[in-house]
């Protein structure tokens, strides 16, 4: 099943009530721990530096915005040497209604920064192969005024406005990007249902539901399930139970662990679920199928 662009960026979810602006002195900035999220920074006035661990250094310009997508560890000071403190409020990604605003060092003030930790949400479950690093745009060429937005920011519900407002300056950014087509084709990615088998394969222990299976790959939960069944010939459940009974039996096999240890591990809440699932798949009881594999040797 193969769907188009416009599905994509449709389906792509961004999240956040982290949002603050920081004035930063000449003496000081701030730094950010590595995190799976996506930063957004907009300079609102004055220049400043943001220095990426193993990725160089992006100058942001007044009226700049720039997102960063790797959620590599980065600082942002005004100044080359400048010295940085943790700025828990975006590592610890903090829920507020409207902005919070922090001052770091000495006066007089070198930037203004409008800031965030976004969450995103994949269509396919997983961020893009080969996606940019960084995405940027200028404010007098964005769809959206930040700096408009971010004087109303002492009102409440500010921080949904901002984010409604960084997911589509996020969507533009990616869509703009020279790479954009070839990071969305690039792979069979974009066959939901491939991408639901392999997110089976790769985490079969998992509490899966078709709920949240469907969810995982941006799909309604009956649309899903009559797909799946129609191109893979098991339904969700029943794909899920084979990834289990396949490790399971590998696991009879090749180890030492007590039944009861192996059905914990593989998902399971009770060793008789475990017991039944497996005698009915395998016409076999997980004992007598280790005694059979040891008589073997």
């Amino acid at each position: 099943m193969r769907w188009s662009l416009s599905e994509f960026l449709g389906l792509l979810e961004i999240r956040s009530q982290c949002w603050c602006v920081v004035e930063v002195g000449e003496d000081c900035g701030f730094s950010i721990r590595h995190s799976d999220s996506i930063f957004f920074y907009a300079a609102l006035d004055g220049t400043a530096r943001i220095n990426v661990v193993e990725g160089g250094t992006i100058e942001l310009e007044p009226g700049e915005i720039v997102m960063l997508t790797s959620g590599a560890a980065h600082a942002v000071r005004c100044q080359e040497q400048s010295k940085t403190e943790s700025l828990e409020f975006l590592n610890g990604d903090s829920y507020v209604d409207s902005l919070s605003t922090f001052k770091l060092g000495n006066e007089p003030t070198q930037a203004r920064i409008l800031c965030s930790r976004l969450k995103v949400r994949w269509p396919f479950g997983q961020k893009p192969e080969a996606m940019p690093a960084v995405l940027r745009t200028k404010s007098s060429d964005a769809i959206v005024s930040v700096r408009d937005l971010s004087q109303l920011a002492g009102r409440s519900g500010a921080t949904a406005v901002l984010t409604r407002a960084a997911s589509l300056l996020f969507t533009v950014a990616f869509w703009d990007c020279p790479a954009c087509e070839t990071l969305f084709r690039a792979s069979y990615k974009h066959d939901r249902i491939a991408r639901a088998k392999e997110i089976i394969e790769k985490h079969p222990f998992k509490d899966w539901t078709v709920e949240i299976l469907a969810r995982k790959v941006g799909m309604g939960r009956s649309n899903f399930a009559a797909h799946f069944a129609a191109e893979v010939g098991k339904t969700p459940m029943e794909f899920v139970t084979q990834e289990r009974m396949r490790h399971a039996a590998k696991l009879l096999e090749h180890t030492d662990l007590k039944i009861a240890a192996i059905s914990e591990h593989i998902g399971y809440k009770s060793e008789a679920a475990f017991s039944r699932c497996f005698s009915s798949y395998f016409g076999v009881s997980p004992g007598k199928m280790r005694r059979g594999i040891r008589l073997k040797e």
